[in-house]
């Protein structure tokens, strides 16, 4: 069986996107006790700072944007603009995670681990997924995608790229 390009940057995604959530179920969250969320629509902008816990969510016309930090430590910031979305959340300490979503696009932003960062960038009517682990970093931007560290995931569905990294495993 042959599988043409846009049949395998479908399957891609969908790894990339169950690998994001078990990278979720399996290192869990932070300190709940200390979370701030933000979330702004259509014009709004939201900010809350609760310790060294910080949040920010900025969302322009018809846009969306949602923020949290789970931890004592870190910081989300959502952008979204011209009918985008972003979530951004953060469950690790000394993370941050950064997501934003423009021109309809959907940037979906998680860290997970301690001194970790992920960063998404939807634009034009896609998504993009960035999931980081631990002391790692999952990247998904017009730029390219990347992921380092020893766990990472990150999926752009408008250029059909993806990395996943567990430990020694490294997918491109």
């Amino acid at each position: 069986m042959r599988l043409g390009p846009l049949s395998v940057r479908v399957l891609f995604g969908l790894i990339a996107v169950a690998a994001a959530f078990g990278m979720t179920s399996l290192l869990g969250g932070g300190e709940a006790s200390a979370a701030t969320h933000c979330t702004a629509n259509n014009n709004q902008r939201v900010e809350h700072e609760q310790g060294r816990s910080h949040c920010v969510a900025n969302a322009g016309p018809g846009s969306q944007a949602t923020a949290r930090d789970n931890t004592n430590n870190g910081a989300a910031l959502a952008v979204a603009t011209t009918r985008g979305t972003a979530t951004a959340e953060n469950n690790g300490n000394n993370s941050a995670a950064l997501a934003s979503g423009i021109y309809g696009g959907h940037g979906y932003a998680y860290s997970q681990g301690p001194y970790s960062t992920a960063v998404a960038q939807g634009r034009h009517g896609g998504t993009t997924i960035a999931v980081s682990g631990a002391a790692g970093g999952a990247y998904a931007t017009g730029d390219g995608v990347a992921c380092l560290g020893s766990q990472a995931v990150a999926y752009d569905s408008t250029s059909g790229r993806g990395c996943l990294r567990w430990g020694s495993i490294n997918l491109r």
